[in-house]
Order: C-alpha cells, then sequence, then structure tokens
C-alpha cells in the first residue's frame, strides 16, 4: 500500500473527527444523573464486550480455517470503535441523533485506552497470525487521529461558536466527501483482490455477518426499552470505525494480502445487515 493512501486516510479521519467536535453543541451532553449509568453500560458494549465477542469468535473452532487477511479484518473491525458512520445511520426517523453523538464522543476519548488495551490482548492471546500491533503504537495512532481533532472540534466551538455554526455544515460535507473518497480509493487499489476475497473466503463472510448480528444484540439489550434508544444504541454499537481500523491495517498490516479488501467487506457486510435490522425494526415498532 503506498504511504500516501496512509496520509489521505489520516487527514480523512482527522476531518471527520474535527467536523464532529466542531457541530456538537455543549447541551448535548447535560445528562440526567440516572442516565450516566446506560451510557456507561453503552460504552462497556461498545468498547469492551464486543472485542471480547469478537476474540471468542476468533477462537471458536469453526473460524479455525479463516484466512489470515479475514482473521486480522475482524480482529480490527471489532476493537474499533465510535465510527463517524454511525451517526448518518441514525439520522433516519426512530433513532435518537443526540444519544448517537453523546456515544460516539465519549467511546472516541474511551478508545484512547480500550483500543490499546484490546490491541494487546489480541496480541497475548494470539487469535490472529502477524498480530504484532503494541499497545503503546495503537494509542499513538488514536490519540493522533481521534482525540486531537475532536477536542480541536470542542475548544473552537466554544471560543467561536458562531464561526462553528456558520461552517460546521460545510466542513462536515467537506469530512463525509472525504470517507467517502477514501472508501472509494482503497476499492480502486485493492480491487483486483475484492473479487477474489469474496469468492474464496465465503467461511470469513458468515463469520463477519455473525459478528456484526452479535455487536447489534449486545447494543440492543444493554440499551433502555425505549425502542427509539434501542434502535440507536444496537446501529451505534454495530458499525464500527472503518477509518480507525484501514489506518491500522495500512500501518500494521500493509504486508498482509487482502487485509484491506477484508475490511470492507465487513464493512459492507455491516452496512447490509444493520440496514436490514432498521428496516424491521421500524417495521416492528410502527405497527
Amino acid at each position: 500500500m503506498p504511504p500516501i493512501v496512509g496520509l489521505f486516510v489520516s487527514i480523512a479521519i482527522f476531518t471527520v473527527m474535527f467536523a464532529l467536535g466542531l457541530g456538537l453543541k455543549t447541551s448535548s451532553f447535560a445528562l440526567p444523573r440516572h442516565q450516566l449509568g446506560v451510557l456507561a453500560r453503552i460504552l462497556i458494549g461498545t468498547c469492551l464486550l464486543v472485542p471480547l465477542a469478537g476474540l471468542l469468535l476468533l477462537e471458536l473452532p469453526l473460524t479455525a480455517d479463516l484466512s489470515r487477511s479475514a482473521r486480522f479484518a475482524i480482529a480490527l473491525m471489532v476493537i474499533c470503535p465510535s465510527a463517524p458512520l454511525a451517526l448518518r445511520r441514525v439520522s433516519s426517523p426512530g433513532s435518537s441523533s443526540a444519544l448517537a453523538a453523546r456515544i460516539q464522543v465519549l467511546a472516541a476519548v474511551v478508545a484512547i485506552v480500550s483500543v490499546p488495551l484490546m490491541a494487546e490482548l489480541f496480541r497475548w492471546v494470539n487469535p490472529v497470525d502477524g498480530w504484532d500491533i503494541t499497545a503503546a503504537d495503537v494509542a499513538l495512532q488514536v490519540t493522533r487521529v481521534q482525540l486531537v481533532p475532536l477536542a480541536a472540534g470542542l475548544l473552537l466551538r466554544s471560543w467561536k461558536p458562531g464561526w462553528a455554526e456558520r461552517w460546521s455544515p460545510a466542513i462536515n460535507r467537506l469530512a463525509s466527501a472525504l470517507l467517502l473518497l477514501v472508501i472509494v480509493l482503497l476499492l480502486v487499489i485493492t480491487s483486483s483482490n475484492t473479487i477474489p476475497f469474496l469468492t474464496g473466503n465465503l467461511a470469513a463472510l458468515v463469520a463477519m455477518a455473525s459478528m456484526v448480528v452479535i455487536s447489534l444484540a449486545i447494543g440492543y439489550g444493554l440499551a433502555e426499552k425505549d425502542p427509539i434508544r434501542r434502535q440507536t444504541v444496537a446501529l451505534v454499537t454495530c458499525t464500527r470505525n472503518l477509518g480507525l481500523a484501514a489506518q491500522l491495517a495500512v500501518v500494521y498490516g500493509s504486508a498482509i494480502k487482502g487485509l484491506i479488501p477484508a475490511v470492507l467487506t465487513y464493512t459492507l457486510i455491516s452496512v447490509m445487515i444493520s440496514t436490514l435490522f432498521l428496516k424491521l425494526h421500524s417495521a416492528r415498532t410502527a405497527t
């Protein structure tokens, strides 16, 4: 993978997180005390339980024959919470954008600790051949591409609220465009490997689909019983951070053939299953 691709991925994630911070109002984080425990439970689910479920899945005999790229991709996706794409997914009726934004920001902060710890746990258990990602390296990556731009956006909004209000929509559109360009760029670069991966890794597709369903179930089960909150938390929990996972893949897995197609495949499966969930859940709550 050319180094310029890794740089472009970093710029895209930086812009997305900066736009997120710039677009959030302080009032978005005004929570009643009784909801703090619920939010903490949700963060444990998305930052801890999903990675642990992924680790368990990769340790099962049924997944023992998965390709190295598929195992690496599943591991990367499950340890990376706080996906900017999640905020787009919950903009539909029946979801709570404010709740999703709170989870997104707090998960991005918690990820500074959770991602390195999960990476170290995966390295210790060793479910993935060649998993040499260290906690210190991941902490540096996550801090640089998530926490710094998020903090910068929040601080700039506090300092210049009028400017932030005026320019936030444009910067958010730019961030969305950059994220889309990253996906297209990765698809183009890896196009020769994508079809072979899809046709030659049926077991991996099943494992990825299973992991997405498990993630949805974790989010749905940990949310409050209100249908809107359950739908929101389920979507946010199962939508993993493609940008961060791609960044880690470029930096630490560039020698693994088919890794980027595997990461993109996981994302595609996640979008398909979560869209189906969204339609079924919306139809159920409407009746």
